[in-house]
């Protein structure tokens, strides 16, 4: 039989199964309660049955794939042992679900209308939304930005993420990766939501959505250093023991009632002179057998990696990142020397800074001209002191002479 045969021969057969779609879809949204909860049965289909035979071909197709794709997972869910899980077992099992229903109809257009919203205890969905996090640009902005930002190797060896760490500002729409924003705009923390898209843990019965601590750092590695004339990390925020699964994507991590909150927030204040500072929010999954958290006695001279250390976590347990950028400016200076002298504790507000000669900041050697200016000036310096010496002298003594002819 020809292509050509076999094709017209489906379609031929696409008009009076199409009767039995809808039904097939119904039977396979109720198979399981981690299947999608808005059945395929009110689905409806775009065209009217017979006026698009390769349509209905299509839709033929779809629900005889389905309905033997769920015929496995039964399958298969018939040998799960409940009390005991098999890893392999239960990989399998999400593969065969996502394989039923990554092409229904009615999955995909609710997915398209709520974005999962409200559905993230289902497989198909958490899926459908890491898939549309990799594949259509926000994972790759992401990297790119983290990338060309040097964020790696700056304060990571590497970035690992596997889920969205999103910052809005008052509802607002999602920041963009390194946009530049003012300071003033960050004088609360903003709202963060992370959605995992994979369970921490094995589920079990008992904790079908089982959680795991996490915690969450705001570091800027552009804080200026007076001792070494270059940059220190200095921590804005840190909390810990944030309780997430993949049903807390619409909690606001930064809200007082989620985690430990071992450092209060501290609004970005880039200093007058310094370059666009960056602000980079760090999400860690904890260990089972975490240690307790370290003792932060400062903010400044800050270093993640020691800090990682000495909390038992890695490079491996990022889970989600995120940042964005900020830089003095005149209309900006009020807000920055507030920051210092009502958060930072600086009187004085916040400190001017000029560029750093080359010669200090990286240790190069004077070339031969500059060393001879810098020896006449200050040969100059010592003259005139030795000039200042001698007239005070010269005054002492005059002083001295009226003294004894009175």
């Amino acid at each position: 039989m020809s292509s050509r045969q076999a094709a017209s021969r489906l379609i031929s057969r696409a008009s009076s199964s199409r009767q039995t779609l809808i039904p097939i879809f119904s039977r396979a949204a109720s198979t399981s309660t981690s299947t999608p909860s808005s059945s395929s049965s009110s689905f409806q289909p775009a065209l009217p049955a017979g006026q698009s035979p390769a349509y209905d071909a299509a839709l033929s197709y779809l629900s005889s794939h389905q309905s033997t794709t769920l015929t496995k997972l039964e399958k298969l869910r018939s040998k799960l042992d409940i009390n005991n899980p098999d890893p392999n077992l239960l990989q399998r099992i999400d593969q065969l679900e996502i394989e039923a229903y990554s092409n229904d109809p009615s999955v995909r257009r609710q997915f398209r209308e709520t974005g999962g919203k409200g559905q993230m205890d289902k497989n198909i969905y958490r899926w459908l939304s890491e898939e549309k996090w990799k594949k259509q640009g926000g994972l790759d902005l992401l990297m790119q930005r983290l990338l060309q930002m040097n964020v790696v190797p700056d304060l990571l060896s590497s970035i690992p993420p596997t889920s969205p760490l999103s910052l809005s500002l008052s509802g607002q729409q999602p920041i963009e990766p390194g946009s530049i924003l003012p300071p003033s705009s960050f004088s609360a923390p903003p709202t963060l939501h992370s959605q995992l898209f994979h369970h921490p843990s094995l589920p079990s019965e008992s904790q079908p959505n089982p959680e795991a601590l996490h915690t969450l750092l705001v570091i800027d590695p552009d804080s200026p250093s007076h001792e070494t004339h270059s940059f220190q990390q200095r921590v804005h925020y840190l909390k810990t023991d944030i309780p997430l699964s993949v049903l807390s994507g619409e909690m606001n991590l930064a809200d007082s009632g989620v985690g430990k909150e071992v450092l209060r927030w501290e609004s970005p204040a880039p200093e007058q002179g310094t370059p666009t500072h960056r602000y980079v929010f760090l999400l860690f999954r904890q260990p089972s057998s975490s240690p307790s958290t370290p003792q932060i006695t400062s903010r400044e001279n800050f270093d993640l990696r020691t800090y990682l250390v000495e909390s038992g976590l890695n490079v491996d347990d990022l889970v989600g990142i995120n940042m964005f950028r900020s830089k003095w400016s005149i209309e900006e200076n009020g807000f920055i020397n507030d920051v210092y002298i009502n958060q930072r504790g600086v009187e004085e507000g916040a400190p001017v800074y000029g560029k750093v000669p080359k010669q200090v900041r990286y240790g190069y050697p004077m070339s031969a001209k500059r060393q001879r200016k810098e020896e006449a000036r200050e040969e100059a310096w010592n003259d005139a002191v030795r000039e200042l010496e001698g007239l005070v002298s010269d005054v002492e003594g005059l002083a001295g002479a009226e003294k004894v002819k009175v």
